[in-house]
């Protein structure tokens, strides 16, 4: 709970005037990358444009989508169907992120399938990671065309 505390003495940082709400009409997933790195957020989002997924949304760091979890729980069009969620961030790394997800994940009515990247190569980022079992599956980066494929066809 003390990860909710940042989340609110943070949440001025949210740009509010961009809106939120992604189409529905489409039948790609929505995808959210959380990911501080410019070039490996670059690199998802074109190759995921190969994959024709498109409704991608990207985030510097944890404490917005978090946020955007907390308040839309049970709208299922606002949530993603993956997240892709970097280890090492400011604010809240990936793990801190996780702790407040199982207690989010309680309310919401969505399964969202995550995925773990870093480019740790640590044992225990990668037994840690295996603890949670709302991760879908741990990466190294950059993640790979045929890895993000694999991803999506497991969503549709």
């Amino acid at each position: 709970m003390y990860y909710l505390y940042i989340i609110k003495r943070y949440s001025y940082c949210i740009n509010t005037t961009r809106p939120l709400t992604i189409s529905s009409m489409s039948d790609t997933p929505l995808v959210w990358i959380i990911d501080d790195d410019d070039i490996s957020k670059y690199v998802m989002k074109r190759n995921l444009r190969q994959l024709s997924v498109t409704n991608v949304i990207e985030f510097p760091d944890s404490v917005q989508p978090l946020k955007i979890l907390i308040e839309n729980f049970d709208s299922t069009n606002e949530l993603p169907d993956i997240i892709l969620l970097d280890l090492n961030m400011p604010i809240l790394n990936g793990f801190q992120f996780m702790e407040e997800f199982k207690i989010a994940n309680e309310k919401i009515k969505k399964d969202i399938k995550i995925y773990m990247l870093t480019s740790s190569l640590s044992s225990e980022d990668v037994d840690r990671a295996k603890s949670f079992p709302e991760i879908s599956e741990y990466f190294i980066k950059p993640i790979t065309l045929r890895n993000l494929s694999r991803i999506v066809d497991k969503i549709l």
